[in-house]
């Protein structure tokens, strides 16, 4: 098949095929926390693993600056570009990677002092505190490589370079792996061997990016001079803030989830949803790499006011996450015995509950989907607002209402409900704002 292209009329199968290198390429992302996981309970132990669980979700907090700026920056070059102003993108393009560079040094600074009491605010014992402090600092030092990365998942599908960034996340995937088993197996360097061996693998997804577009390519995009645009940097924030918002309110939410474990059933508790979050990550995939694309193609037909592509776009978007929302979920029940066993098969308790809990929380992806592709249409069409109200609304606020009201209801099956709960109600404002605001996509 020819190149596929953002401006191209796009078929199911032109979806799929052009949102695959993406998929590929978030899944990869998911696993480095999974290898982590796998290596860090078996060779260090359950304690160990649940300080994964709780310090990393700041980390990911503050990197998540990354998403920010990729996703609103690809919509609005992709803009750019469908206006035919080429030089107009690149010098975007420059100054959305070269500000997001600055910020997240800042980031990594503030980070590194802060853990320790951000730590025993998040709920760690002084037994987790002792894994959790060097995985944690150490992870820290390579967050501007790892935040500039999350930035070209999207800006390299802008670039039509999906494929490379698939290339560079196998790169990153075997790296985590050859460095894992090496540090934290063979040369025994426990928690720091294991966040060396992520922060080395992150890493690559930022800087070989970095490189490849600092030369001639071949892609749409490439660095070029130019001075600061302040006007671009906060229209693409406010834009990105969605999947920024989105990711982070995904970190508060585990969060939550540690303080009600920790509450209602103790480590065990930790340990399971550590299980269910890796799970989750990896199928969640599937809708974050079709929301990606979907991002930097509306945003070419929108600036090209292609209005019958973006109906069809809108159409084709739904069916295709609604479809894979339930196949994932049927996957997701089936396999819960053996991704049990693979992590904590060495604890019967844990075993079980982890099992259980998957197949309660795998509910959630027939909705998940179909929420994540509105909330990135909506990006696409440069309407920040719209996006990040339902984003928000959808990944925290009902997502903390059903966290702390469900289990009170219905106990610890009623935490491992809040997701499916708060997905399956996010869809009613979902609908309501592409019924009110159709004439944005529709002329």
């Amino acid at each position: 098949m020819d190149k596929i292209r953002i401006s191209d009329h796009f078929t199911y199968r032109r979806l799929i095929l052009f949102a695959m290198p993406a998929i590929g390429m978030i899944l990869i992302t998911m696993t480095y926390d999974v290898i982590d996981g796998y290596f860090i309970s078996n060779y260090i132990g359950k304690t160990a693993f649940s300080a994964v669980n709780i310090i990393y979700p700041f980390q990911m907090i503050l990197s998540l600056v990354g998403y920010m700026f990729g996703a609103g920056g690809s919509a609005l070059i992709a803009a750019e570009l469908g206006r035919g102003r080429q030089d107009t993108a690149n010098a975007i393009f420059t100054v959305i990677i070269r500000t997001c560079m600055v910020v997240s040094t800042v980031l990594m600074a503030a980070g590194i002092v802060a853990l320790p009491l951000v730590s025993g605010f998040l709920g760690a014992t002084p037994e987790i505190m002792k894994y959790g402090i060097p995985y944690g600092r150490i992870l820290f030092l390579f967050l501007p490589a790892m935040t500039v990365g999350y930035a070209f998942q999207s800006l390299l599908i802008t670039a039509e370079k999906p494929k490379l960034g698939f290339s560079i996340s196998i790169l990153t995937l075997v790296s985590n792996l050859l460095f894992d088993y090496l540090f934290v197996v063979v040369f025994r360097w426990g928690m720091m061997g294991a966040a060396v061996a992520t922060g080395i693998g992150a890493s690559l997804n930022g800087l070989i990016p970095l490189i490849y577009f600092s030369r001639k390519n071949s892609s749409l995009l490439r660095f070029t001079r130019a001075k600061m645009d302040w006007k671009a940097v906060m229209s693409a924030c406010s834009n990105g803030a969605s999947e920024m918002m989105a990711n982070m309110s995904l970190s508060v939410i585990v969060i939550l989830y540690n303080f009600q474990l920790l509450r209602m059933i103790g480590v065990d508790g930790v340990a399971a949803f550590e299980i269910v979050f890796f799970v989750e990550g990896i199928f969640a995939a599937v809708f974050y790499g079709l929301a990606m694309e979907t991002t930097s193609i509306v945003g070419y037909h929108y600036g090209a006011k292609n209005f019958a592509e973006l109906k069809s776009l809108l159409r084709k978007g739904i069916l295709l996450n609604l479809t894979a929302g339930v196949l994932i979920c049927l996957l997701c029940w089936l396999l819960a015995p053996f991704v049990a066993g693979l992590y904590v098969g060495y604890d019967v308790t844990v075993f079980k509950l982890s099992i259980h809990a998957m197949r309660l929380h795998s509910l959630a992806f027939l909705f998940m989907g179909f929420n994540e592709f509105v909330s990135a249409f909506f990006t696409g069409l440069n309407n920040g607002l719209v996006s990040g109200i339902l984003t928000f609304g959808r990944t925290f606020v009902l997502q903390m209402v059903c966290i702390l009201v469900l289990p009170l209801l219905f106990g610890l099956n009623g935490l491992w409900m809040a997701l499916p709960t708060g997905e399956m109600i996010a869809c009613i404002p979902a609908i309501w704002f592409l019924i009110i605001k159709k004439r944005d996509y529709s002329g």
